[in-house]
């Protein structure tokens, strides 16, 4: 237990202790401990009392921090936002990717399924969106083709990495900077 007049050093120093004992880096420790010495004194004696679950806290808040969202978890966002800002103007889903047998493919292709064509499509703003994680997304050569083909129609196509990028993309073609698209 800490009494209230022991110093932020002392603190400091103790929680150091404590969380180099569970095997935090450094530069984790400093984080946890700039943290902590803004708590009020009761949260401090926990901190100190349960330092590996803690440390345990901190791990997880630090991974799930690093973890970029799906492409699916991305386009959700999007359609979501979408739907809410533009209730009276349709997005719909093109579901053209994803994992098929062999037969589901051969299938598909009959029926018209087409690769490269963009994920989402908005009618009322003759708009196509490719949808791209933040990061490690790659456009395919289908994918450029789309978009040739239906620009020279007079569609727009953006190609956008992630939910802000995309929200971002989608605000600057409505306001009427359509040459960016």
């Amino acid at each position: 237990m800490i009494d209230s007049h022991i110093s932020d050093q002392v603190f400091k120093d103790a929680l150091e202790v404590a969380l180099k004992g569970q095997g935090l880096k450094i530069a984790d420790r400093k984080r946890v401990i700039a943290y902590a010495v803004n708590e009020p004194i009761e949260k401090r004696n926990t901190m100190l009392d349960n330092a590996e679950q803690v440390a345990r806290e901190h791990q997880a808040t630090k991974k799930a921090s690093k973890k970029v969202r799906s492409e699916f978890e991305e386009q959700a966002a999007l359609v979501h936002w979408f739907r809410k800002t533009y209730p009276d103007v349709w997005i719909y889903a093109n579901r053209n990717g994803g994992t098929r047998t062999p037969r589901e493919k051969i299938d598909q292709i009959r029926e018209g399924v087409l690769a490269g064509v963009a994920d989402l499509f908005a009618p009322g703003f003759m708009l196509y969106i490719e949808m791209k994680r933040t990061k490690g997304g790659v456009t395919s050569e289908a994918q450029i083709a789309f978009r040739e083909h239906v620009k020279q129609f007079g569609y727009s196509w953006i190609l956008a990495e992630g939910f802000e990028d995309a929200k971002e993309k989608i605000l600057i073609f409505i306001n009427g900077d359509k040459n960016k698209t």
